[in-house]
């Protein structure tokens, strides 16, 4: 099985970022320490917008995320911070690419 992973995009409003962060990170220590499957759940903030944040989460593989998704903790969670969401992204990461793949241009000098 291979291990899931995604990128989530998210603009807060900017009155509820404080109340937002709170929540998120601790929403992200409780889920890496509660969840087994959970291998990865960093959150970023843009450091010239504060109100624009990017999370970073992995998953040993689907059954791992689908723990995660159904969780009753997301389910709080979501119910948390919602409303402090103006808009957001999901791009899901696809499989691991071979380096190799991508040798640039040959005729460089």
């Amino acid at each position: 099985m291979s291990k899931v992973g995604f990128l989530v995009e998210l603009d807060i409003d900017p009155m509820q970022r404080e109340s937002f962060d709170e929540s998120m990170r601790q929403h992200s220590k409780a889920t890496l320490a509660g969840e087994k499957g959970c291998l990865a759940f960093d959150v970023y903030v843009h450091t010239e917008d504060p109100n624009r944040y990017a999370l970073y989460e992995q998953y040993a593989d689907e059954a791992a995320l689908d723990v995660h998704r159904f969780s009753d903790r997301l389910a709080k969670h979501r119910q948390e911070v919602d409303h402090l969401i103006q808009s957001a992204r999901i791009w899901m990461v696809g499989e691991e690419v071979d380096r190799s793949n991508f040798p640039g241009r040959q005729d460089c000098e």
